[in-house]
């Protein structure tokens, strides 16, 4: 195996979100993390990053594409598929699946996501001198929507057209046997998350002959499965098993952590998923966090 790869997403999704994750980070207990770029807060989440960031603890960074709630980055009269009057996403990921099988408007809606999509990666490259020093760019999404197709390709159209070098697209695949071996938790686990798992996975056929063509390496992933209930011995249980799968791969194992708790009186009109909202103010998040730091 090459490397396990601790991760932490929603970086800047709010500052209090931003402050658990860069604990990690200073900790020395993150290797990368996803920075959200269409919050309100990206300009006052990045400062935060570069006032107290240790320097020597430096965490690689992956764009953390977002559709899901936010404003959009680009021009909004240009997305009359994706955002309503004010800009603001409105779309959820079944609404994304459907764009992907309607015939009629898929390309319209691809051309208005590339747009999307090349203003939210420009923002975090030049905002986090992702591309300086010979870098390339990782991405990832919120809610993994990239892995929808035609997320995916609107995304690679970007970057080929663009000449965007990149090292690393994240796919959203896990392999639930390790987690299947463990009949105690079997109480915990969560039928939503199974869920999720089997529609990635089924994406990810597709995703992965994609990124082939590309070049483009992936890793084996770990925490969609286990979301929301990722404690230290949940995750210390599966590892070995998920280690030895990276091992005969010859791939790194990405372990994906949510870490950052975002306060109430943070969570104002951008934030329009109620099921979301109750995972980021959720104690959740702290177990997470603990883990993490563990």
């Amino acid at each position: 195996m090459k490397k396990i790869d601790v991760h932490a997403d929603d970086y800047g999704l709010t500052l209090n979100t931003s402050r658990d994750i860069m604990e990690g980070i200073n900790a020395g207990k993150l290797h990368s993390i996803s920075i959200m770029p269409n919050t309100t807060c990206f300009d006052k989440t990045r400062e935060y990053f570069y006032n107290h960031i240790d320097r020597d603890k430096m965490p690689v960074i992956s764009v953390h594409l977002n559709f899901m709630e936010g404003y959009c980055v680009s021009d909004k009269s240009e997305l009359g598929y994706l955002v309503d009057e004010e800009g603001l996403f409105h779309i959820s990921w079944g609404t994304l699946v459907k764009y992907n099988y309607n015939f009629v408007i898929r390309n319209k809606v691809k051309e208005q996501l590339k747009k999307e999509i090349k203003a939210q990666l420009f923002r975090v490259i030049e905002g986090y001198h992702l591309l300086e020093n010979g870098r390339k760019l990782r991405v990832d999404s919120h809610q993994h929507t990239h892995m929808i197709p035609i997320v995916m390709k609107a995304f690679l159209e970007v970057i080929e057209e663009d000449k965007i070098p990149t090292e690393y697209i994240r796919i959203s695949k896990e392999d639930v046997i390790p987690y299947l071996k463990k009949i105690k938790y079997y109480s915990s686990y969560r039928i939503i998350n199974l869920i999720k798992v089997f529609i990635l996975n089924f994406f990810s056929m597709e995703d992965e002959k994609l990124l082939k063509q590309k070049a483009i390496p992936t890793m084996i992933l770990s925490g969609v499965f286990m979301s929301g209930k990722m404690d230290i011995e949940r995750v210390e249980s599966v590892l070995p098993d998920l280690k030895r799968r990276a091992e005969k791969r010859n791939v790194a194992l990405e372990v994906l952590f949510h870490p950052g708790l975002a306060l109430p009186e943070e969570v104002g009109e951008e934030f329009v998923s109620e099921d979301a909202n109750a995972f980021y103010l959720s104690s959740n998040r702290k177990i997470e966090y603990q883990a993490m730091m563990s």
